[in-house]
């Protein structure tokens, strides 16, 4: 969202957009990074690897992406977003899923092998990476997903070890792409302290919202900001 705005109704350079909102989101997730590690939500193995896979991804994603035009960015940027939106739902639906097999008494999860387990981390991490420093769109969705699915990890601890990949992706890809100049730090202050602030009122009036209603906005998000980079 924060690329799309930046983008859209600030008139940032796409690459500038990309980088400026990489930063921003790299304060706010060491902070709730910090808060899920309190609280015991982190795989911390998991969250280290895919992490410094993520690292070699952001690099890698971010130096590609100066070589794309300003406009084909963005359509891609917009389309992922697009993509996002759907991995929401579907998440979403698997959360769902979950919880009604827990209620029921079954096993919600079956532990992959070792090396299984790495090289799915590993995969993770290089393709959530580089599609986070290429387009700039907020990965969580797809890093969720593969965390539920792929390393099997319970659902309490998928949000917060996804804060901590997040972590080493966004500080990684900012940096990239400061290299080339592309973030603005006057935007980044304000889009720092607009993020930080969305997120402390988000965490407080969550749970006061129906379970329906958030779900149609968290899908709606990405639709919107896709949207927005797309048309505007």
């Amino acid at each position: 969202m924060a690329v799309a705005l930046l983008s859209g109704v600030f008139r940032l350079p796409v690459h500038e957009a990309i980088g400026t909102g990489l930063a921003a989101m790299c304060v706010v997730t060491v902070v709730g990074a910090i808060s899920h590690y309190r609280e015991g939500n982190i795989a911390v193995r998991a969250g280290v690897i895919v992490g410094l896979a993520g690292m070699i991804g952001a690099v890698l994603g971010a130096d590609t992406g100066q070589r794309v035009p300003e406009e084909t960015l963005k359509i891609a940027a917009g389309l992922a977003l697009w993509t996002l939106a759907a991995l929401v739902w579907l998440r979403t639906r698997r959360v769902s899923a979950d919880r009604i097999v827990a209620l029921a008494g079954a096993p919600t999860r079956v532990s992959a092998a070792p090396g299984r387990q790495f090289a799915a981390s590993v995969g993770l991490g290089l393709t959530g990476g580089a599609a986070s420093a290429f387009l700039g769109v907020g990965m969580a969705p797809f890093l969720q997903l593969g965390l539920l699915t792929l390393l099997k990890l319970p659902l309490r601890q998928t949000v917060g070890t996804t804060m901590l990949t997040l972590v080493f992706i966004s500080a990684t890809g900012a940096l990239a792409l400061a290299r080339h100049g592309d973030v603005s730090v006057p935007h980044l202050i304000g889009t720092t302290v607009g993020l930080s602030s969305g997120s402390f009122l988000g965490a407080r009036y969550t749970r006061r919202v129906r379970r329906e209603v958030l779900r149609v906005a968290v899908v709606a998000s990405p639709c919107l900001a896709g949207a927005m980079l797309l048309f505007l």
